[in-house]
């Protein structure tokens, strides 16, 4: 304070010293140049020499300063090249799966890169690889506040990582709370999907299926597969609730509403037609279940399905033979075909036909179930005997099967 003072003091006596010389003797300058000459008074040359020398240091200072901003401007591009050099290096190791190398390199190079974001998403990634999950939970806190910042990418990114380690009600909160500002996000709904199967939530599920198949999530091979599998788990815990609580109305009227839910181009995969028909012979119901199995059967040969055919009965038992005999002769003769033909042909009292079918199937793969048949028929022909040998060569094959298997 006192220096300011001072100094103020000293620039009044200077200006008081120079008003008085100015009043005393203004002086005389005279420039000639050629012909030309310019007069002024000593103060007015000296005021415009202090103003040149004011403009000549001004230039000097501008062209320090842009050959300053020059400098900083290339260093900030070398530094911006180099930092993005190292982040494509980094990343070529993150996609051969190099990841504690490229979790350094990405977070070294992070701060100068353009886009921070990618750096510590690819970083969090690699850090879940390498099953440190609360280091890949602070670099998406980074990842969050880095400028150019995407709430969705970060969310994305998370939710993946809980998926993939089985935090299946962490992820299902992660993506809830994405889809409530991005509904329609084809990734947050296929994230969806797979994390209600993981946690067995088949009703959210079928529910999501109509964004699924309206927004082209999946191929369409892809969302059929997922829809068929939607509805045959609806099937077995319909089966577990029956088994637990036998009620067989309550039970078909279930399945009743849940076959209704059933889009109309679904209804005639062979899968469901075979699965939703297991379940309906399951509760007495064989004769919505014969043409079903049929139809599926038309579709898709499976012997577990022909398996289910023999044992449906039906009070057409003819028309069930009929549709039998075409089979065997669309198909090559196996011993499943041919024991449901000998079963449908019991049930059309064909007797001797019904034998023939047993015994070729025996001869082709000898099955305890077909054994006990044969000879419960032979039985009620009035043939103990013969009932009597094929026990007892259903009792020599298990023993020989059962001395296979402890030599195995």
């Amino acid at each position: 304070m006192k220096k300011r003072l001072i100094l103020l003091l000293l620039f009044m006596l200077l200006g008081a010293l120079v008003f008085q010389l100015m009043r005393h003797d203004s002086g005389y300058v005279l420039l000639a140049y050629g012909s030309t000459t310019v007069e002024m008074s000593v103060w007015t040359a000296l005021a415009f020499a202090l103003l040149l020398g004011f403009a000549i240091y001004l230039i000097w200072r501008l062209l320090q300063g842009g050959r300053k901003v020059t400098r900083v401007i290339a260093g900030g591009r070398r530094h911006s090249a180099r930092a993005q050099s190292q982040t494509m290096a980094a990343l070529v190791d993150f996609i051969e799966g190099n990841w504690l190398v490229a979790r350094k390199k990405l977070v070294k190079s992070a701060d100068k890169s353009v886009n921070p974001l990618v750096n510590y998403l690819a970083a969090a990634r690699c850090s879940y690889e390498l099953k440190d999950f609360s280091g890949a939970l602070d670099l998406l806190h980074k990842a969050e506040k880095s400028r150019e910042s995407s709430e969705l990418a970060v969310a994305l990114t998370q939710a993946r990582m809980q998926l993939g380690s089985q935090r299946y009600e962490q992820c299902l909160a992660t993506l809830k709370r994405i889809k409530r500002s991005a509904p329609e996000h084809p990734v947050v709904l296929d994230l969806l999907a797979n994390v209600y199967w993981e946690l067995d939530d088949i009703e959210a599920l079928e529910e999501l299926l109509p964004s699924l198949r309206q927004l082209q999530v999946r191929s369409a091979e892809d969302l059929r597969t997922l829809e068929v599998k939607v509805y045959l788990r609806h099937l077995q815990l319909l089966e577990k609730r029956h088994k637990k609580q036998p009620d067989r109305e309550a039970s078909k009227a279930a399945l009743d509403e849940i076959w209704a839910r059933v889009p109309a181009p679904l209804q005639k995969e062979p899968e469901l037609m075979a699965g939703f028909a297991a379940v309906l012979l399951r509760l007495g119901c064989d004769e919505e279940a014969e043409p079903m199995l049929a139809k599926a059967l038309q579709k898709n040969w499976q012997e577990e399905w022909v398996e289910l055919y023999g044992r449906t009965n039906v009070s057409n038992a003819k028309a069930q033979l009929k549709t039998a005999t075409a089979w065997s002769r669309q198909h090559d003769a196996d011993a499943v075909l041919l024991a449901a033909l000998g079963r449908i042909c019991v049930r059309n009292q064909l007797w001797g036909k019904a034998k023939d079918y047993f015994r070729e199937s025996l001869d082709m793969c000898p099955l305890a179930d077909v054994y006990l048949e044969l000879g419960q028929l032979l039985e009620q022909l009035g043939e103990p005997e013969k009932s009597a040998a094929v026990y007892r060569e259903a009792l020599h094959h298990l023993a020989n099967s059962q001395r296979e298997l402890a030599l195995q």
